[in-house]
């Protein structure tokens, strides 16, 4: 195999310095071990070498490979991020290293990179805050703007609307409004979290958490906007048990919740203004007893003036790709084999843990620095593999793809189909690896196989022979980048854990969980499937797989044609199974705030019988942000319906 120069990055110099150091001290470090003598206590075998040592160099490079992608040196790998630059540098290096050619063009200059914009981020350049009794406040102490608002700057008189929740939980009778309470031209000031009782904890509190969804900021924005706010105040509440309460919130919170300045008051900001305000010169927690209570709406005396200097910055991504060039009548048919390098850093947008979300990293070691070491793993064979054919053997080309930004809605895989190497008809097979880290009892789900005539049952005896056991779905199904290549009708494999775990999207994704030996396996089947595929005869005709028939009123679709986000894992993608199992509930998704739980399973939607969860996707991808949608679930013994307010994706 010819091996090529590559100028590395300064920035992952180091740490691919200090990796190969780390393995030439544990080569050297094995016989340095070695006793001595039968009675020197404290020389003998190193277990980790030895493990490793055991298990083979394939496990060696697995592991190094998951445990540098996972590492806290990528922060997260959040595009836009260093340490998402760093994983990119990484990649590309090993894709160089491997032999792989260059996949793409850029501005007639051949690399492994192909560049796209994002939507953006935003930034927070200035801010201001004045009030009768807040008129000297410092920013960043006493108040800061928050990227739940918009920019701009809105002088407006006030009134206090208590916890701004329009309704409680289950049949209680609690709103903070009036039917017929109107906020147009007027700055609403609300209370964070929700009603509390004299301990200062919450009095809807749930089993499992502190608050229940009623206290999100950003559902509480949006019931205060809709009733025509011109901007928003959140002040911290006195007396609460929550340690957050004594912290301003960071500017950045995820999306906007509404169009206008949302600025966050500490609580002794805050009781300055109030009392300043209040026509009875009541103290804040005179209005947080109020508000605990329900209905209060207080007009406030006076104005308050909102400044957010917000700047908008197109935010840069980038595919990392690299081509084995195939030799004959099959060199113009590609093969792809991809897995999404990102996650979701600090977890500010994206994560399950409320409590961590925006605090601690992410890092993401099954989702997915499990997928994309597959990837450079699988490269690396397959380039040794085509060296070993005999000459003249047809094969088709083969593309590995390590896919950026497919935590917000699978941005690197629709720019690539949009703007593919070879025409897309010509791309005859996609396979992706996504979370294969946290294989338990040998399960591993595989989807897609009815996505090809006959792929199906071609694909059965590579399943059967796998020490793995396949749990297979004829459809593509599920949230990942596979689906961008089934809607432009390119088959597609799609490998990912059979059981979801808890820690999905949570700080506690990390590499010490991580089941290198079944990744391994799985590694194994991809590449006997990518090997027969990459010179059989006859490529496979796209078919859309069907599942069990859903009622005529529940159209099909895939995510990625959703406008809205419903904010939930589900517990399963089985064809098989009646309605939506909810695996795990997104903090401050439309199911979080409209009283979705873990567990509960979904059965239907607007009155509609949910047959099975790609049939409920169909169902979401029919609606606007905003819509509302009755959710039937099973909870326990218990049939509830609720009431789903739909988010913007």
């Amino acid at each position: 195999m010819r091996l090529r120069s590559l100028a590395v990055s300064s920035a992952l110099a180091l740490p691919l310095a200090l990796s190969a150091l780390a393995a030439t001290a544990s080569a050297s470090l094995a016989p340095a071990l070695t006793p001595v003598g039968d009675d020197d206590p404290w020389l003998g075998q190193d277990p980790v070498t030895d493990a490793l040592a055991e298990l083979g160099p394939d496990f060696r490079a697995y592991n190094d490979h998951v445990v540098f992608l996972a590492s806290p040196f990528l922060e997260g790998r959040l595009p836009g991020t260093r340490g998402m630059d760093i994983a990119r540098d990484y990649v590309e290096h090993y894709l160089r290293q491997a032999g792989l050619d260059e996949a793409f063009e850029v501005d007639g200059v051949p690399g492994f990179r192909q560049p796209f914009a994002l939507s953006g981020t935003s930034t927070l350049a200035g801010q201001g805050f004045s009030a009768p009794g807040g008129t000297d406040l410092i920013a960043g102490t006493d108040y800061t703007a928050l990227s739940l608002g918009a920019g701009g700057t809105v002088t407006a008189p006030a009134v206090f609307v208590g916890y701004s929740i329009a309704s409680g939980p289950g049949d209680s009778e609690y709103s903070s409004y009036a039917e017929d309470d109107d906020l147009s031209g007027r700055v609403a000031v609300m209370l964070r979290f929700e009603p509390m009782d004299g301990e200062g904890n919450s009095r809807w509190a749930e089993e499992s958490r502190p608050w229940s969804a009623r206290a999100g900021f950003a559902r509480k924005v949006r019931d205060a906007a809709r009733r025509g706010a011109a901007g928003i105040v959140i002040i911290n509440p006195p007396g609460c048990a929550d340690p957050r309460a004594s912290q301003l919130s960071g500017f950045s919170m995820g999306g906007s919740a509404a169009e206008v300045p949302v600025i966050m008051l500490s609580t002794e900001a805050g009781e300055g203004v109030v009392k300043a305000m209040d026509p009875e010169g009541r103290s804040l927690m005179d209005l947080r007893k109020l508000a605990d209570e329900g209905r209060s709406v207080v007009k406030l005396n006076g104005n308050m003036t909102l400044e957010a200097e917000v700047v908008r910055e197109e935010l840069m991504a980038q595919n990392v790709a690299g081509l084995l060039k195939g030799h004959g009548a099959l060199a113009n048919e590609l093969i792809v084999v991809g897995a999404h390098m990102d996650h979701l850093g600090m977890g500010n947008f994206g994560s399950r843990d409320r409590e961590s979300a925006g605090r601690e990293l992410h890092p993401g070691a099954d989702d997915n620095a499990s997928g994309t070491a597959a990837v450079i793993m699988l490269a690396e064979r397959m380039v040794r593999e085509y060296a070993e054919l005999p000459e003249g053997t047809p094969a088709r080309s083969i593309l590995f793809m390590a896919f950026d930004a497919e935590e917000s809605g699978l941005n690197g895989a629709f720019h690539y189909v949009a703007n593919p190497i070879l025409p897309i008809e010509d791309h005859v097979l996609m396979l992706n690896f996504d979370m294969i880290g946290r294989i338990t009892n040998k399960r591993l789900s595989v989807s897609g196989g009815g996505t090809g005539v006959g792929m199906a049952e071609w694909v059965q005896p590579f399943f059967d022979a796998s020490p793995l056991e396949i749990v297979t779905s004829r459809r593509g199904g599920g949230g990942s980048d596979h689906m961008a290549f089934e809607r432009n009708s390119v088959p597609v494999l799609f490998g990912i854990i059979a059981d979801f775990h808890d820690d999905y999207h949570t700080p506690r994704d990390t590499v010490d969980k991580i089941n290198r030996v079944d990744a391994l396996l799985t590694i194994d089947l991809w590449q006997q499937i990518v090997s027969a595929m990459s010179t059989r005869d006859q490529r496979f005709e796209f078919t859309e797989a069907q599942a069990e028939p859903a009622e005529a009123s529940a159209p099909q679709a895939s995510r990625g044609d959703a406008k809205v986000r419903f904010g939930i894992m589900p517990g399963s993608y089985d064809e098989d199974a009646i309605g939506v199992l909810v695996g795990s509930v997104t903090p401050g998704g439309s199911a979080d705030e409209g009283g979705i739980e873990d567990g509960d399973l979904m059965v239907r939607w607007n009155g509609v019988k949910i047959e099975n969860v790609m049939g409920w996707m169909g169902m979401l991808a029919s609606h606007e942000p905003g819509d509302v949608v009755r959710v039937g679930v099973k909870r326990g013994g218990d049939e509830l319906t609720l009431d789903i307010t739909l988010q913007a994706k």
